[in-house]
């Protein structure tokens, strides 16, 4: 079942990146949609809305700038999130954004500590394997 991760062996090494590196681009993900959501916000007359359309296919056309590793990065993530079961996209995302504690997301959800634990770990393996599906 769920065991403890020491971090000592190469193996929980790369799991522990790996889980900083999704922790990292859901947060910056989450923090870009917050941004472009307070300029919408702040948009007021139709000229404003022609400026973030412009805005818009600014940052787009930046994108596109970018080396494709980091394209994809960022899409593949899209995808493998699109991949799971909502149970788990929700445990995931609220540990992630929010930084809750497996009880308290277990409190919420009526299971244990242990059943939360497992339903994060399996959704971070979802979404590793999907994201190297699209890679490939």
């Amino acid at each position: 079942m769920w065991q403890k991760n020491s971090g000592k062996s190469e193996s929980e090494i790369l799991q522990n990146l790996f889980t900083a590196y999704l922790t990292t681009s859901v947060k910056r993900r989450r923090d870009a949609y917050i941004q472009q959501a307070v300029r919408i916000q702040q948009m007021e007359s139709v000229e404003d809305d022609i400026q973030y359309i412009q805005e818009q296919e600014a940052e787009e056309d930046m994108f596109r700038g970018l080396p494709l590793p980091m394209q994809l990065e960022d899409s593949a993530l899209l995808y493998a999130l699109k991949g799971i079961n909502e149970r788990e996209r929700h445990v995931f995302l609220a540990r992630v954004l929010d930084e809750r504690s497996f009880e308290s997301l277990a409190e919420e959800m009526g299971l244990g500590y242990k059943g939360v634990a497992t339903i994060y770990y399996r959704a971070v393996g979802k979404i590793k394997k999907k994201m190297k599906e699209l890679r490939k």
